[in-house]
């Protein structure tokens, strides 16, 4: 379950929720702040810092947006062999106090909605749904859920990116790499290590310096399997409230938060 989520990423969403070590070669090709010849080039560049601040200030400017993400996530089955999945991320927010998070794969699908008041998480495909009080924020509620409830919201860092000031304190290294084409867009590739967790994004160099994509890899297991998320985004088409309202089917049955939870790992 820990592998399959791969989530604290310190990126948003990260959102919810992954970075290979880099080879010889993208080091060479990596920007760096200039240091004398006879010493380490620094751990963290400025660079790559001050680009996550326009980004988090970027998402921070957004009252609605949608993206539509293309996910791969990787397990380790018990002789180290690494198993991928594929799977779609549909994400609608409405700030200040509403999304609608729905995760699709063949193993498993599950949709999240939070009002303002309620959060909810329904398994269409078993025919379930189960709800906790919420706080009166996104990123309260996504704490909640997390460490109450055990429960990893999709992509959650990209409602809390520039929130969180102590994002910062966790990045031990950071650096630029190389612009690079994803889909029809220049991004520029950062690369950024921290405890447990390594992580790359990509940042959009076009009007509005958003993820293109993000890599999580986690470094706390031997074989570091991945999180990997191609993102495309929609901020021009308004977020309808009743889209991102939920409504149980007649059919469907409400069990407590807690067998939900204990459920994530398992099932469709």
């Amino acid at each position: 379950m820990a592998n399959a989520n791969l989530r604290h990423v310190v990126l948003a969403l990260a959102c919810v929720g992954a970075g290979l070590p880099l080879t010889a070669a993208a080091q060479d090709t990596a920007t760096t702040t200039a240091a004398p010849a006879d010493s380490e080039p620094p751990l963290i560049d400025p660079e790559a810092m001050a680009a996550m601040d326009r980004m988090s200030a970027a998402l921070q400017t957004l009252q609605f947006f949608s993206v539509k993400s293309e996910a791969t996530t990787e397990i380790v089955l018990e002789k180290g062999q690494k198993i991928q999945f594929s799977g779609h991320v549909d994400l609608k927010v409405k700030r200040p106090n509403a999304f609608r998070v729905a995760a699709e794969a063949d193993t498993q699908t599950r949709e999240m909605y939070y009002d303002g008041k309620t959060f909810t998480i329904f398994a269409p495909r078993l025919g379930y749904y189960a709800a906790f009080d919420a706080p009166a924020t996104i990123g309260q509620t996504l704490d909640k859920a997390r460490t109450e409830y055990a429960l990893e919201v999709p992509l959650a860092d990209l409602f809390i990116w520039g929130t969180d000031q102590t994002i910062r304190a966790r990045v031990k290294e950071a650096m630029v790499i190389r612009p690079e084409r994803i889909d029809s867009r220049t991004c520029m590739h950062y690369a950024f290590r921290q405890e447990k967790v390594d992580w790359q994004v990509w940042i959009d160099q076009g009007e509005k310096p958003l993820p293109c994509k993000i890599v999580i890899t986690s470094t706390e297991d031997a074989s570091q399997p991945q999180y990997i998320a191609v993102l495309n985004w929609d901020l021009s088409t308004p977020v309808d409230p009743a889209a991102i309202a939920f409504a149980p089917p007649a059919d469907a049955k409400k069990i407590s938060i807690a067998q939900a939870a204990a459920d994530q790992g398992e099932g469709k």
